[in-house]
């Protein structure tokens, strides 16, 4: 049984921080809550399905012009005030066809690469794969969305993502790949200044507690990141230019794993890092099965399926590269059947009875949430703006009509979370 907090303090600076803020046209750059808020009523509009992160990036830009195009607003890619209460209407009222954007010019990362390779597979991409989405990239997107019959767009939405995954890439071979891989040169620049994101934050978060970044982990690529780039890779022996390339980030990994020892969970193994494995996948939308703390091929199976969407070796096994996947901000696939606007406040494992348990019987803590059973049903998974996935196995004495309270593992996760008194809630299943 679960006890709901009232968070009067975080309830009035919410109410005054609503009265006094000012309109401004938000544009790509620019970040804070009042992105956050455009991008969490750009995924209720069903234009975007990326990780609601405050930050004002390609991939919002991209999701803003398209709704702009189709309401018949200037596309500009920037939101005024008339686009703004445009998507404000628009949230929860339909959805784009061919879903939300996932990924859009500008974009940059293993995940653009691993399109890059599909594209080229599907005979689309003719120029080299670069894990930057430049002009070639958006062409061959058109082209491939024109010949499967997706909205032709040049972004990847849901539509074209999930094609694209579809594609056989068994076949792919390309003579860069091996110049660099015989070169040891594994391509030109990733990550570099002005860039932004959660794998930036991924970055930042190994760069900082290996000592080389003494700034803030913000996601946001500026001199600081730059300068602990340039450290690392003088310490690495490798080119000091303050770009993160393929080589610098596969080394990041690889010594960040070495010196924090983390913990690799395999199947037969058990206990609360296993519970904290399992909470964390429901976080992110892959469900264990159980959370249970004993790894057994539920748990496998869902870490298999992380992997394979994250382009990762299908092993089962929850190494450095899993939990560095788990340990960034979950992400929206835009797929839901319903969605509430409620009230969310948070509990820790030790409310209620104490006994850390929810009602249907799992460890509590983040990716579990307690709801009335009347509005969404019990055993139901949801996803939660600014949190991620969860699976709606609690109750509590409080927890009546449009409220949900959210697990989190401590009461300083709890306090930090407050009481939002609008938040969409996503019904998946």
């Amino acid at each position: 049984m679960r006890a709901l907090y009232t968070w009067g303090c975080a309830a009035a600076i919410w109410l005054v921080a609503s009265l006094t803020a000012s309109a401004q046209t938000l544009s790509i750059g620019m970040s804070g809550s009042e992105v956050s808020s455009l991008q969490n009523d750009l995924v209720a509009a069903g234009y975007l399905a990326r990780t609601v992160d405050g930050d004002y990036g390609s991939t919002t830009k991209e999701a803003v012009a398209l709704f702009q195009k189709a309401k018949g607003l200037p596309v500009t890619g920037r939101a005024d005030d008339d686009t703004r209460a445009a998507i404000e209407r628009a949230a929860g009222a339909g959805y784009r066809p061919g879903g939300g954007v996932v990924y859009a010019e500008g974009n940059r990362g293993s995940m653009i690469s691993d399109m890059q390779v599909r594209l080229q597979a599907a005979g689309y991409l003719k120029g080299g794969i670069d894990g930057v989405y430049g002009e070639d990239t958006t062409n061959a997107v058109r082209a491939f969305q024109k010949a499967k019959g997706i909205p032709v767009s040049g972004v990847i939405d849901e539509m074209t993502y999930g094609a694209l995954r579809n594609e056989d890439t068994s076949s792919v071979s390309y003579e860069g790949e091996r110049e660099e891989e015989e070169s040891g040169d594994r391509g030109s620049s990733l990550y570099s200044i002005g860039d932004s994101g959660s794998d930036v934050s991924s970055i930042q978060r190994k760069l900082k507690k290996m000592g080389y970044l003494d700034g803030a982990v913000d996601g946001i690529y500026g001199g600081d990141t730059a300068s602990a780039v340039k450290a690392f890779q003088s310490d690495e022996g490798l080119s000091v230019t303050g770009m993160v390339n393929g080589d610098t980030l596969s080394r990041i990994t690889s010594e960040y794993a070495a010196q924090s020892g983390e913990t690799v969970l395999s199947p037969g193994d058990s206990g609360k890092k296993v519970i904290r494995l399992q909470n964390k996948l429901l976080l992110h939308g892959y469900n264990p099965g159980s959370v249970d703390g004993i790894y057994g091929e539920g748990t496998a199976e869902a870490v298999r399926q992380l992997q394979a969407e994250e382009n990762l070796a299908r092993t089962g096994i929850a190494d450095g590269d899993v939990w560095d996947r788990l340990d960034s901000a979950p992400r929206f696939t835009g797929n839901y059947k319903k969605v509430f606007r409620m009230e969310a406040t948070a509990y820790t494992p030790n409310d209620g009875d104490g006994r850390g348990m929810t009602a249907m019987g799992a460890y509590a803590g983040k990716g579990h949430a307690a709801v009335d059973p009347n509005i969404i049903p019990l055993g139901s998974e949801v996803y939660i703006e600014g949190y991620g996935y969860a699976i709606c196995d609690d109750i509590g004495g409080a927890i009546h009509g449009n409220i949900i309270d959210v697990g989190v593992d401590n009461y300083d996760q709890a306090y930090k979370w407050g009481m939002k008194p609008k938040v969409n809630v996503y019904l998946i299943r």
